[in-house]
């Protein structure tokens, strides 16, 4: 795999869900980081992002954002580029 997806998510959350279908839909596969508050993957987004809102979306180590930020970058065209 030539790309990592890491996103954090949390349940029952409908922005992971189109995240986690978006990154479906596109043939690409993903680590997945269950985060609930005070647990320590949820101190490890924070120190990553500083955010509080779940998903959080990482390409290869970059911060790309929540759901609207990486349904922008599939726009571009930069998801399908991953998958070449």
């Amino acid at each position: 795999m030539p790309y990592e997806i890491e996103v954090y998510t949390t349940n029952p959350c409908p922005y992971c869900l189109a995240a986690k279908n978006l990154l479906q839909k596109r043939g690409l596969q993903w680590k997945e980081h269950l985060v609930f508050g005070g647990t320590p993957e949820w101190a490890a987004m924070m120190k990553r992002t500083s955010a509080k809102t779940v998903p959080q979306v990482f390409v290869n180590g970059q911060l790309i954002g929540g759901f609207p930020e990486l349904a922008a970058f599939d726009k571009e065209g930069k998801l399908q580029k991953l998958n070449i």
